[in-house]
């Protein structure tokens, strides 16, 4: 799918969240590994707050192989 997000001109609802929340609701997406645009989303949301991205390792179950 090619497609890119656009932010409309009022706040979403990642943008109402708290710096704790968001961070946390980003650690769980790279944990889940979630959707590369999901998570580049969350990452602009921390970029415009000036918050550092921190480094995230996805989750590695024993019984589910990569």
């Amino acid at each position: 799918m090619n497609y890119h997000f656009h932010p409309s001109p009022r706040p979403s609802s990642l943008e109402l969240l708290t710096d704790e929340q968001i961070l946390n609701i980003y650690e769980l997406a790279v944990q889940a590994k979630a959707s590369l645009d999901f998570i580049q989303i969350i990452e602009g949301v921390l970029s415009s707050r000036q918050i550092n991205i921190p480094e995230v390792e996805p989750e590695v179950y024993s019984d589910h192989p990569l």
